[in-house]
């Protein structure tokens, strides 16, 4: 069950689950609900890592300022994992996740073992910039069942949007407005984003996973963001930037990194 953390700047949720001395850290990405709504499928989802971790998912703070960069978020992430006592974590991020868990490994080393990205970027290019420009756009301006249309469409593949975009459209069109606000503040946080320059103060050994088919980071910005880590890596050939909610099996890629 979701738990409250309190520090004396803010409030963060979050989940604690499995079992072990290894302690693997979860950062999700943007997202129109909290991931702890759907607490119980990634504790599903992530069952094999739980096995012999005690597994961290971290939600964001829950009041948002207007302005919240990605390096705060980082840091506020890294103060509730000084909190609860984490050191030498397994850091998993995605998208916006893999931005923070970035700004953690650099400016927190002590709190990181291993890294792991996943449909992520050090820096943002013209491309991306326009796909968060209309996100925050729609959230501003539209209907909500036509914000959640476009994000599908551009964070799934065509295949997943098929089967699956009425039924996400349905779910999510009674987002409220601070959530809907929430969504606009963490969207236009990534266009401030730049960890590249100081990637190589990142020691600890990276995993970077991907797909070739994302729409919102390009082949360039993933293979650049590997490069300079001197990371390991997998792209995918025909998912897109969700594969981590389309491939139920790319947790055994993350565990194979885990205990090489």
């Amino acid at each position: 069950m979701a738990e409250t953390l309190k520090t004396d700047s803010f409030e963060m949720r979050y989940s604690k689950f499995g079992e072990g001395e290894k302690i693997f850290v979860i950062i999700p990405g943007i997202s129109l609900k909290s991931v702890l709504n759907s607490e119980g499928a990634v504790i599903r989802q992530y069952k094999k890592i739980a096995a012999n971790h005690t597994c961290y998912l971290f939600d964001r703070i829950t009041k948002f300022p207007q302005e919240y960069s990605v390096k705060q978020m980082a840091e506020d992430t890294a103060a509730a994992m000084q909190k609860l006592n984490i050191k030498n974590a397994v850091v998993f991020g995605t998208s916006q996740g893999g931005m923070i868990a970035q700004s953690i490994a650099i400016n927190h080393p002590e709190l990181v073992s291993k890294l792991i990205l996943a449909s992520t970027a050090s820096r943002i290019n013209e491309k991306a910039k326009n796909i968060f420009d209309s996100w925050v756009l729609y959230a501003k301006t539209k209907p909500v069942q036509e914000l959640i249309s476009l994000f599908v469409s551009d964070v799934y593949s065509e295949e997943f949007c098929e089967t699956y975009k009425n039924a996400l459209i349905s779910i999510l069109s009674d987002a409220t407005e601070e959530e809907i606000s929430r969504f606009t503040i963490m969207s236009d946080a990534c266009l401030g984003l730049s960890t590249y320059d100081e990637l190589e103060k990142i020691k600890c050994p990276a995993f970077v996973l991907g797909s070739k088919q994302d729409k919102l980071f390009d082949m360039q910005t993933q293979t650049e963001l590997a490069q300079k880590l001197g990371a390991q890596t997998f792209f995918y050939d025909n998912l897109s930037h969700g594969f981590y909610d389309e491939d139920r099996h790319f947790v055994e890629k993350i565990l194979d990194f885990v205990n090489a």
